[in-house]
């Protein structure tokens, strides 16, 4: 059952991803898609989505505590930002590493968010099951 809570929600992701990025096309005159797609927050929010995803994938395979994740992967993110900054090829930046961060707290607040739910609806099943005492 865990495996199709991973897919569903997968595919919701790419689903967006793939629908912002046919409507920027589609939606948006070519001048402000042109500026978009050249600027270099294109890989500010390649960073975001990243981090996003690694954050998914560690939190479903590893299984950690959130606060363990988030400090690993914000450890991660500070090194592989500094990493950046000593190669010729490539810059560090603190925007990138904002980014890295704000993917990573993202993740851990849906998943917060939908864990709260499913113990609420549960909590909520729980007391409609329960027989009234007059």
């Amino acid at each position: 059952m865990k495996i199709q809570h991973h897919l569903t929600f997968f595919i919701i992701i790419l689903c967006c991803a793939i629908l912002l990025f046919f409507s920027s096309e589609l939606l948006l005159p070519k001048a402000l898609t042109k500026l978009i797609f050249r600027s270099s927050q294109i890989d500010t929010i390649g960073h975001f989505i990243t981090f996003f995803v690694l954050t998914w994938c560690i939190s479903s395979v590893i299984k950690t505590p959130f606060i363990t994740t988030f400090i690993t992967l914000a450890f991660y993110a500070a090194l592989t930002e500094l990493g950046q900054y000593y190669l010729g090829f490539r810059s560090g930046e603190f925007s990138d590493f904002f980014a890295d961060i704000a993917g990573i707290s993202c993740f851990i607040l849906l998943k917060f968010s939908y864990i709260r739910y499913q113990l609420f609806m549960l909590k909520k099943i729980k007391n409609n099951k329960l027989p009234r005492s007059n």
